[in-house]
C-alpha cells in the first residue's frame, strides 16, 4: 500500500469532482474503483463525500453549486496543489499574472485553501493542511497516480509555476515535448501542449487514476453509461492509459504503468 503522511510544497495533493448528480457519481466510482464513501457535513443538505481506498482518503465527490450551474460549468475534477502558505501562493499568484477566483479562506479545521486561475486559464486550488493533509493513497488501483497540466502555452505555463510554487521543471527525456514538475526533486506533475487532436479544450489539470487493467476499465467506464474518449493505448516506457468520461460528463485518465 501507497500511504502519503505529507506533500510537499508545490506537490499535487488532492482532487474533487464537482457533479450535477452526485447519487450518480457515487454509484459510478464505486462501481469502476470500489471507492467507499465517507461523506462529511457541509451544510444543510450538504456534503463532501470522501472517497476512501483501504481506509485512506482518496478523493471527493460533490453536488455542484448554484453559482457554478448559472455559469454553464461542466462536471469536472479539480487538483489542489500543496503549499505552505495559502496567502503568500496566491498574492504570488497574481504577481505572476494569475488570477484569484476565490481568497483564501479556512475550511473549518481542515486546512485553508483558494482557487487560482493560470495566465493560460487553468483552474487550480491551493491547499494549505491542516487537519486534513489530502490525499492518503497514490498510485494503487482507484487512487491517483499522476496529474497533468493541459496548457495552450507549456513555456509560459511552466514559468508561471515554477515561480509561484518554487518547483523545479526539466524536460522529460525522449521524442514527446513533455515538462516535469518537480518538487524537492521529486516528480510531481507534467506540462503539455494541447493538440489538435485533444479537440477543443480549455487548459486545464487533467487527473489520472490508477487501475489494474486499463483495457477492462475502460470497457467497464461503458458498461456504467460512461464514454471512452481516447481508447487504450501505450506510451512506450511509461505505461498504458485511456481517457474517458463519467455518466455526468467529467474527462478523466485511467493509467496502468
Amino acid at each position: 500500500m501507497a500511504e502519503v503522511t505529507k506533500h510537499l510544497q508545490g506537490m499535487p495533493c488532492w482532487v474533487e469532482l464537482a457533479t450535477t448528480d452526485e447519487k450518480a457519481a457515487l454509484r459510478f466510482y464505486s462501481a469502476l474503483f470500489g471507492w467507499k464513501d465517507n461523506p462529511q457535513p457541509m451544510g444543510p443538505g450538504s456534503f463532501c463525500h470522501m472517497q476512501q481506498v483501504r481506509g485512506l482518503e482518496a478523493a471527493a465527490i460533490y453536488q455542484q453549486g448554484e453559482e457554478e450551474k448559472k455559469q454553464r460549468v461542466p462536471p469536472h475534477w479539480t487538483t489542489y496543489l500543496a503549499v505552505t502558505s495559502a496567502d503568500e501562493t496566491a498574492k504570488k499568484a497574481k504577481q505572476a499574472g494569475g488570477k484569484v477566483l476565490v481568497e483564501p479562506f479556512d475550511v473549518f479545521n481542515t486546512g485553508r485553501m483558494a482557487m487560482v486561475q493560470d495566465p493560460q486559464g487553468a483552474v487550480f486550488g491551493l491547499w494549505q493542511a491542516k487537519q486534513h493533509i489530502g490525499y492518503r493513497i497514490v498510485s494503487e488501483p482507484g487512487a491517483l497516480t499522476w496529474n497533468e497540466l493541459l496548457t495552450t502555452d507549456p513555456g509560459k505555463a511552466t514559468a508561471f509555476y515554477t515561480s509561484v510554487l518554487g518547483v523545479s521543471a526539466a524536460r522529460m527525456p525522449g521524442p514527446m515535448d513533455y515538462t516535469i514538475l518537480k518538487a524537492a526533486g521529486k516528480d510531481a506533475a507534467g506540462v503539455m501542449q494541447i493538440t489538435p487532436e485533444m479537440g477543443p479544450i480549455p487548459p486545464n489539470w487533467f487527473v489520472y487514476f490508477m487501475v489494474a487493467d486499463v483495457d477492462a476499465s475502460a470497457k467497464q467506464v461503458q458498461s456504467l453509461s460512461g464514454r471512452v474518449l481516447v481508447a487504450p493505448r501505450d506510451i512506450p516506457g511509461v505505461g498504458r492509459f485511456a481517457t474517458v468520461q463519467d455518466g455526468q460528463g467529467a474527462v478523466f485518465g485511467i493509467f496502468k504503468g
